[in-house]
C-alpha cells in the first residue's frame, strides 16, 4: 500500500528511554532570565517549579529548533506566571496546531498508577461530543466501574451534569471541568437519555478502576478465510501478556488475517507498542527496521534506531485492518505507521487524533513533567501526521450494537475489506454468511480517565 504521506507516531516515553525518568534536581532557571519576585525562592516555591519546568523545555523540548519557540525563552521572567499550567500555555509550540496540550505536568502517582500498574481514578466511561448536538454520547463502559453500577451503558446520551445542561457547559467552555477532580470519592449526579428520549437521573462516586487492556478477542470463518479480531484498549505495561494471550489464540486458529479494534486507544507506552507492532510484523521482518526516534538539533545524540524483535507468538498475516476514529492517537498511530512499509495495513472508520510526537518524564516536588522531546518516522522516514492518518473504508462507529459484534457498523466493514479487498457497498452491508468461530471472549474491563494521554474519557 502507498504511503498515506508525511507521517509519524509516538505516545509516552522513548524506546530505550520508556521507563526512564529524567529527574529535575536544583533550583536552577532558564538561561534567558528568571526571577523569583517575592513568592520564595525555593526549589518547590511556585517559582522554583516554574523555573526547573522553562529550563526542562529550554533544554529538551521538541520545537527547540523552531526561531519563535527560541524566542518565548528570551527575557523569561517567573513572576509573570501563576503556576507551570499558566507557563506552559506560554510556552506550547503553536498549540492550535503542533503541541495540542501533549505537553503537561501531573502528579508522579497518578502518571506511575496509569502507566505502570494500568490504576486510575475515574467513573469508567468515555464519551463522544458530535457537532451541533445538545449532549453526550456515551461510548463504552467498564464492566464493574461506578458508570457501570450506576447503570451508564454505550449509546446513552449524557444531558446534565449536576443539574447543568450539556449544552450550558459546552456554551461556558467548562466541559473539561465539568466532571470534577480525579479524586476517589468525587460524587455527582447525571440525567442520561435513552434512544426514545426517556430520561433517567442516576448518581456515580469515583474510584479506582483497573484498566484491562484487551477485553475481547476471537475469530471469524468469512470468505474462506480464518480472521483473528483484538480489542485492545490501551498502551499500559500490562497490556503484553494479554497480548500474548490473543496472539497465541491466533496462532493455533491458523489466522491469516487480523482486525485490530484501536477505535478508543488514545496510546501509552513505547515500549509496548515496540512489542505489538513485532507481534504484527511476522517473523519475515524480524530485526528490519521499525522506527528511526528523532530529537532536536541539541540532543540528536540521543537518537535512535529500534528492530522489529523475535517474539514466539508473532503471526504470519495476509492483512491488517486497523478500526480507528478520531480518539485513536500516539502509540495507535505509531503502530500503524511502522507497519505500513511491510504489511497490506488498511483503516476504516474515521481518520485518526494526530500525535506524532512522544514525552519522556521529569520528576520535581512530586510532579511529573511529560515533555514532548521526540518524533518516530518509519523505515522510509515517513512521520509528522499532525492532522491524522487518513481512512481506506469510512465507517460510522454505531453506538446501538457492541464493539465487537460483527454486524456493528466500523466492524462489518471491516470484514468486508479482509474478504473482498475493498469497501462495502451502501446497498450490500450486511454480514449475514458471516459465523463466529467461537463464542466471542469477554473480559472485565476497566478503563476510564488516563489522565491526558485520551480524548473525551471519565
Amino acid at each position: 500500500m502507498p504511503p498515506r504521506g508525511l507521517r509519524s507516531g509516538i505516545c509516552t516515553a522513548s524506546l530505550s528511554l520508556a521507563l526512564t525518568l529524567l529527574a529535575a534536581c536544583g533550583g536552577g532557571g532558564g538561561s534567558g532570565g528568571g526571577g523569583s519576585g517575592g513568592r520564595g525562592g525555593d526549589s518547590c516555591s511556585t517559582d522554583g517549579q516554574v523555573l526547573r519546568v522553562e529550563s526542562a523545555l529550554e533544554e529538551r523540548y521538541f520545537w527547540n529548533d523552531e526561531p519563535e519557540q527560541l524566542d518565548k525563552y528570551a527575557g523569561f521572567n517567573a513572576d509573570a506566571y501563576a503556576d507551570t499550567d499558566a507557563l506552559l500555555d506560554f510556552l506550547r509550540y503553536r498549540p492550535d496546531e503542533f503541541d495540542r496540550n501533549f505537553t503537561y505536568v501531573t502528579t508522579i502517582e497518578e502518571d506511575s498508577q496509569f502507566f505502570g500498574a494500568g490504576v486510575f481514578v475515574g467513573y469508567g466511561f468515555s464519551y463522544r461530543q458530535d457537532d451541533n448536538e445538545d449532549w453526550l454520547w456515551i461510548t463504552q463502559v467498564f464492566v464493574g466501574s461506578p458508570a457501570d453500577n450506576a447503570g451508564f451503558a454505550r449509546g446513552l446520551r449524557i444531558n446534565k451534569i449536576d443539574g447543568r445542561s450539556v449544552t450550558e457547559i459546552i456554551a461556558a467552555d467548562e466541559l473539561d471541568d465539568a466532571f470534577g477532580e480525579s479524586d476517589i470519592g468525587v460524587t455527582q449526579t447525571f440525567e442520561l437519555l435513552d434512544e426514545n428520549g426517556v430520561a433517567t437521573l442516576t448518581t456515580a462516586t469515583k474510584a479506582e478502576v483497573v484498566i484491562d487492556p484487551v477485553p475481547q478477542f476471537t475469530t471469524f470463518h468469512a470468505g474462506g478465510k480464518t480472521i483473528g479480531y483484538l480489542e485492545f484498549r490501551t498502551f499500559v505495561s500490562t497490556a503484553s501478556a494479554s497480548l500474548n494471550e490473543a496472539f497465541a489464540h491466533f496462532q493455533a486458529a491458523s489466522v491469516t488475517d487480523l482486525i485490530v479494534d484501536v477505535r478508543y486507544n488514545g496510546g501509552g507506552l513505547v515500549t509496548i507498542a515496540e512489542f505489538f507492532a513485532s507481534l504484527l510484523a511476522g517473523p519475515a521482518n524480524v530485526s528490519a527496521i521499525m522506527a528511526f526516534t528523532r530529537f532536536n538539533q541539541s540532543n540528536s545524540i540521543q537518537n535512535q534506531t529500534a528492530l522489529f524483535s523475535s517474539e514466539p507468538n508473532t503471526i504470519d498475516l495476509d492483512s491488517i485492518v486497523f478500526i480507528t476514529t478520531e480518539s485513536t492517537a500516539s502509540a495507535s498511530e505509531l503502530v500503524i505507521n511502522v507497519l505500513e512499509p511491510y504489511l497490506d495495513v488498511a483503516l476504516v472508520g474515521a481518520r485518526t487524533f494526530g500525535k506524532p510526537v512522544g514525552q519522556t518524564a521529569t520528576d520535581f516536588c512530586a510532579q511529573r513533567l511529560r515533555l514532548v522531546t521526540f518524533e518516530t518516522l518509519n523505515v522510509n522516514e515517513e512521520g509528522r501526521y499532525f492532522d491524522g492518518l487518513p481512512v481506506d473504508c469510512p465507517a460510522q462507529d454505531e453506538l446501538e450494537r457492541a464493539v465487537g459484534d460483527p454486524l456493528e457498523n466500523s466492524l462489518s466493514t471491516a470484514l468486508t475489506w479482509v474478504t473482498t479487498g475493498g469497501c462495502p457497498s451502501m446497498a450490500n452491508r450486511s454480514t449475514s454468511t458471516l459465523t463466529a468461530a467461537a463464542p466471542l471472549r469477554r473480559r472485565p474491563s476497566g478503563r476510564g480517565t488516563p489522565a491526558r494521554e485520551y480524548a473525551n474519557a471519565e
